[in-house]
């Protein structure tokens, strides 16, 4: 009989919330892809504490699977950024959580380092690297809080690295780096890409498509024979929406018939409310807040380019759940998209982060889209299926609760 394989999840995640982010997808794809002999517990946030209570455990499902959820913080909305990182809140209230919350599991996974902190004991550890932290010391726009303490951060990813049984990095670029910089533990480090989940993102069927198309005019007041552009991700600096914007408006200025539509929240949405408000861009541009998967997955199929104007990235998931959905892209020339956007063929890459750059980039895809969209985007994301990308990982949880098992006896 094969034995069951307990793996804790620590990272401030609401999987079955609203929460704008790479990483809460890739944790609901680990989990939800899941074979039956590994069976998962979270250690994450909640945004509905009245259905997902903090300090109390759950029991939650993502597809077919179920996992227990204990919430050890509470975020009233995902897309905003406080004074206190969420990282550093979320680590501090699971080192004052119970006892119960460090027991009967047999494998840590971390997809960020901060709470790796909290143990120092001999089970295995696995973790997940989704973003190059280097950036902190970089003239690079960044949202990120550890660049005003960018030693502070140096040392304890050298402390939490050299106790980790297992890492992965989601961008092969990033990979390198990190061998590079710890030599002793390179051979337990892995590059593994990302994945769309083509159960969500897939195209609609043309007269769906069309029908879906006129609801979504009618209840967002823009025009169904307009070119809808989309842009899926946090409104916040690392994702560059101002540069979309910008791009857009030289667009709208030009006679594009064009509308951009938003999805997402953040620090910056204020800001560009007001932008689109001063620029005479009302008619043009909706900002439709956070959206579930199935939601974002109708709309992605409903609309006509998407939009990625990152400053950096390691290999997005937005880029290819709309490729699943049939969307030609235009992107910024950043992190792994090269691997799935081919310019002439499903999109177009900026390779400048130039406001004119960005917009002949759009106008590329726009002038485009019978030849880009369709079967030349959906081809692109044919190796990237969860099964197939994840089945090392399910094989490394089995490695490393086999050693685990070994050393208790």
């Amino acid at each position: 009989m094969m034995s069951t394989i307990r793996v804790r999840i620590f990272y401030p995640a609401d999987p079955v919330g609203i929460v704008p982010g790479g990483i809460d997808t890739f944790i609901r794809g680990i989990v939800k892809w899941a074979p039956e002999d590994i069976e998962f517990s979270l250690v994450g946030m909640t945004t509905d504490p009245v259905a997902r209570p903090v300090g109390r455990w759950t029991r939650c499902s993502v597809g077919r699977r179920e996992f227990d959820f204990f919430p050890a913080v509470w975020v009233a909305n995902a897309g905003d950024r406080s004074y206190v990182p969420l990282s550093l809140r979320y680590t501090a209230a699971v080192a004052l959580a119970p006892q119960a919350v460090y027991q009967d599991f047999d494998i840590v996974e971390l997809h960020r380092i901060e709470p790796g902190l909290l143990f120092g004991e001999s089970r295995p550890k696995n973790a997940f690297f989704h973003t190059d932290y280097s950036v902190i010391h970089r003239a690079t726009k960044t949202d990120f809080r550890w660049k005003y303490l960018p030693r502070i951060y140096d040392l304890m990813e050298r402390k939490i690295v050299r106790g980790l049984s297992s890492a992965w990095c989601v961008s092969k670029q990033f990979t390198a780096v990190l061998e590079t910089r710890y030599p002793a533990s390179s051979t337990m480090i892995r590059y593994i890409p990302t994945w769309v989940d083509t159960e969500v993102f897939s195209p609609l069927r043309d007269d769906l498509r069309a029908e879906q198309r006129r609801r979504l005019a009618t209840t967002l007041n823009i025009d169904a024979a307009a070119s809808w552009i989309i842009f899926v991700g946090r409104l916040d600096i690392t994702k560059n929406p101002e540069l979309l914007l910008s791009a857009f408006g030289r667009l709208v200025s030009r006679g594009r018939h064009i509308v951009l539509l938003f999805i997402g929240d953040g620090v910056l949405r204020a800001g560009l409310e007001k932008r689109v408000v001063k620029e005479g861009l009302s008619a043009h541009v909706r900002f439709l807040g956070l959206r579930g998967p199935a939601e974002i997955a109708t709309i992605l199929a409903s609309a006509d380019v998407f939009a990625l104007s990152s400053t950096y990235e390691g290999m997005p998931m937005a880029v290819l759940e709309a490729l699943g959905a049939g969307l030609p892209v235009a992107t910024t020339d950043v992190g792994e998209v090269r691997k799935v956007v081919c310019p002439k063929v499903n999109g177009a890459i900026s390779t400048d982060q130039s406001v004119e750059g960005f917009s002949m980039c759009l106008e590329d895809v726009l002038d485009n889209l019978n030849h880009y969209g369709g079967a030349p985007a959906i081809q692109a994301i044919q190796p990237f299926r969860p099964a197939e990308v994840l089945e090392p990982v399910y094989q490394n949880y089995r490695k490393l609760s086999s050693s685990f098992r070994k050393q208790k006896r």
